[in-house]
């Protein structure tokens, strides 16, 4: 999943940013989101999660997160599966780590004690509890519409909305040097839904199997017009996409 150019990103606009905070730190954080431990068997629970999006922190205060997907539970283990490129390496025997995962509307965390790399799987112990949230007012719509970016130096290049929401974009765009919470300018469209030009800020970045493109999520920076502006192209998109079983603007 985490080298899939249509895997979905939303976990990266609703976590914080970590950005540089050690893990106690970034635990309090993340603790004021999750309040409500769930309720049901944690082994039927997380096996009804494999086709969710995860992404897994260690204490390194240096790492901002890791996309994998879950590939087995049992009562004792989980196997997390990542790109040979993203093992955790990094990552001690009996070492906390934290795993959170979208799934619906709703989504996961636990800790976990890492055991060990099995070619390109990580085998952490079973959680003793699975905390949850509910999330996203706005469910992201999947469209298919060039991108116009602007970065801070001059640099313009063309890009691929994959899917927005009122509030984020997550696009395909040439591989460049991009930094969690730098900041662009992007110019998009969508047919009669109107137009919008708006800075945004980058909340995670990841090189596609391919080499050459990335798969980029932002949060956009709105000013209160254009908040109105982007839930009228939200509405509108909707409305075009129940009426075809195909978008095409």
């Amino acid at each position: 999943m985490a080298s899939s150019e249509s895997a979905t990103n939303d976990l990266s606009l609703i976590l914080p940013p970590r950005a540089g905070q050690t893990f106690s730190e970034y635990l309090q954080v993340i603790e004021k989101i999750f309040q409500e431990i769930a309720q049901e068997d944690t082994v039927t629970l997380l096996s009804a999660m494999q086709t969710g999006e995860v992404i897994v922190f260690s204490s390194a205060e240096a790492d901002s997160g890791q996309l994998c997907s879950l590939y087995s539970v049992s009562s004792s283990t989980i196997s997390l599966k990542f790109s040979v490129s993203q093992r955790l390496n990094h990552v001690n025997y009996n070492e906390r780590i934290m795993v959170i995962i979208g799934s619906g509307n709703n989504i996961y965390a636990f800790f976990a004690k890492f055991l060990y790399n099995s070619d390109n799987l990580a085998i952490v112990a079973a959680p003793l509890a699975v905390y949850k949230r509910s999330v996203r007012k706005y469910s992201r719509i999947n469209i298919i519409e060039p991108l116009k970016i602007s970065c801070k130096d001059g640099l313009q290049l063309e890009g691929e909305i994959a899917d927005f929401s009122p509030t984020g974009i997550r696009f395909i765009m040439p591989t460049i040097k991009v930094m969690k919470r730098d900041t662009m300018l992007v110019e998009f469209a969508s047919g009669d839904c109107g137009a919008c030009e708006t800075l945004v800020q980058v909340t995670r970045s990841q090189r596609l199997s391919s080499g050459v493109r990335s798969q980029v999520a932002v949060r956009m920076l709105l000013t209160g017009l254009m908040k109105n502006k982007m839930e009228y192209m939200y509405w509108c998109c909707r409305k075009v996409q129940s009426g075809s079983a195909q978008l095409k603007y």
